[in-house]
């Protein structure tokens, strides 16, 4: 088969609308505005119907029916330089919404439905005359995950779940291609879509009135895709087929509460993206394939979070996150052009009466700068550098959820 140089298929999931990476790889983790305000550090506190996008074992906690819909709001930029050659991604604006339901069934058994984004990308290089142009000048990744979820408490002190997660996802890709011998760059576009599935599992414990621990833990899922190719090179016009494995998480997380009007969490999630080690596209029609190497690293995100009942009505919070990204600097490319993430949140929770409550967070968020190279892969036989480097990439998030327990 022709191998084509550099063709970078990213697939990845996430998006009701288009978003930026704003995990480090592509990881989303914006489910709900108390998890923002709180880092994500909301495995072992208390519950909402969000629980079930990252411990659904806490959802035993919830008495009746709960329902909670939010969105976050985001803006993000960062500069790229492909060769020396520098840019910046097209400054835009994303919403991520999110949607929960929880039902008690008895004293022992619930359950629960939750529709979310894990994943997700976008970035628009305007100029595709820029030298990373050959990379990519545009990418879409837009997806919904559907989870729904039963949980059972075990004892007054331990509660297990389990739930299944199945995702659509879309994907399209812009470059100006480059094909090795051919001279030139081709405009290529590729769209394709897709659904995987896969299991997660999660438990709860309460140690005593004042600590609690939880866990969850998903696994990979493979994704595979179909779609169609149009290019200005003839040979790439093609309905095109490829898969991607998407990386499986553990999550663990601990609660203190000092004293009764202040709750502390710390957690730690594992990010196996050592899974997503290369991108594999077919053009059926054609006798040509191509293969792009990213050969991720394993990685963490760990976050800090604070809760403090001012009033009975009125709760504030605070966060930090660090985010550290799996990207391989031998293997970069221009389609996350970010580094490790820092962010810090902060927000507040309010009681509106007959069973409403309202949340509101704030993100800053804060990308670390990295610099490497891309080997270009030519059949088996030669291999081509090009420098790629990130910086200045900074977002801000702002996100709001609405609950209502019946």
């Amino acid at each position: 088969m022709i191998k084509i140089s550099k063709y970078s298929v990213l697939v990845l999931p996430l998006v009701f609308a288009a978003n930026t990476a704003l995990g480090a790889g592509f990881g989303l983790y914006e489910f709900s505005a108390r998890g923002n305000a709180m880092g994500g550090a909301v495995l072992a506190g208390e519950a909402e119907p969000a629980s079930i996008a990252l411990n659904p074992a806490l959802i035993t906690d919830l008495k009746g029916s709960q329902v909670q819909a939010g969105s976050t709001f985001v803006t993000a930029r960062a500069r790229v330089a492909y060769n020396g050659e520098t840019t910046d991604p097209k400054h835009a604006f994303w919403a991520l919404p999110n949607f929960f339901y929880t039902q008690q069934i008895n004293d022992k058994l619930f359950t629960g439905i939750g529709i979310f984004e894990r994943f997700g990308l976008s970035n628009t290089y305007e100029d595709k005359t820029w030298a990373g142009a050959k990379n990519i000048y545009d990418v879409g990744l837009t997806s919904v995950s559907v989870q729904p979820t039963v949980a059972y408490k075990v004892t007054d002190r331990l509660s297990a779940a389990a739930g299944l997660e199945v995702m659509y996802f879309k994907f399209q890709e812009k470059k100006m291609a480059e094909i090795k011998p051919y001279p030139g760059l081709y405009d290529t576009k590729i769209d394709a879509d897709g659904v995987g599935v896969s299991p997660m599992l999660a438990l709860a414990y309460k140690a005593n009135e004042k600590v609690n621990f939880g866990a969850s833990f998903r696994f990979r899922t493979k994704e595979a895709m179909t779609g169609t190719s149009n290019s200005t090179f003839p040979a790439l016009n093609s309905d095109v087929r490829g898969d991607v494995t998407m990386p499986a998480q553990l999550a663990m997380g601990v609660s203190y509460k000092p004293i009764d009007d202040l709750l502390v969490e710390f957690n730690w999630t594992n990010i196996f993206w050592s899974s997503f080690d290369s991108i594999d596209i077919d053009f059926k029609d054609t006798n040509v394939a191509t293969s792009d190497k990213k050969e991720w690293k394993d990685t963490y995100r760990i976050g800090f979070g604070a809760e403090y009942k001012l009033t009975p009505k009125i709760r504030l919070r605070g966060s930090y996150i660090y985010d550290k990204s799996p990207v391989n600097n031998d293997y970069m490319d221009v389609m996350v052009p970010v580094d490790n993430r820092h962010l810090i949140g902060t927000g507040a929770g309010f009681d509106l009466g007959k069973n409403y409550t309202l949340d509101l967070s704030y993100t800053y968020l804060i990308g670390t700068s990295l610099g490497g190279h891309t080997p270009i892969k030519i059949g088996d036989n030669a291999s081509d550098i090009d420098s790629i480097s990130y910086s200045n990439g900074s977002g801000q998030l702002a996100g709001i959820s609405i609950r209502h327990s019946f």
